[in-house]
């Protein structure tokens, strides 16, 4: 026998859109959240599988950062010049 510390429902997609429906504004706004954060973890989850497999030394990191700031700088630079 084993136990969990949540209980588990099975709902189908159409019955969990019709709960929601009948949230309050706040509620929906909270599961909008929780649904972000647990989206975000997933592809921080699956940046460190990639990145964890990268091997890199500091010179090769601090001249792709170099780089990626000059670009970043350029074009904050462009943008400022044409307004």
């Amino acid at each position: 026998m084993s136990f969990t510390n949540k209980p588990s429902v099975s709902l189908t997609l159409d019955q969990v859109m019709e709960i929601v429906d009948q949230l309050s504004d706040a509620n929906k706004l909270k599961v909008a959240k929780r649904i972000r954060r647990t989206h975000r973890s997933k592809e921080i989850d699956e940046l460190i599988s990639v990145f964890s497999k990268v091997k890199m030394d500091e010179k090769e990191v601090t001249a792709l950062v170099e780089e990626v700031r000059e670009k970043r700088y350029a074009s904050k630079k462009a943008r400022a010049a044409r307004h």
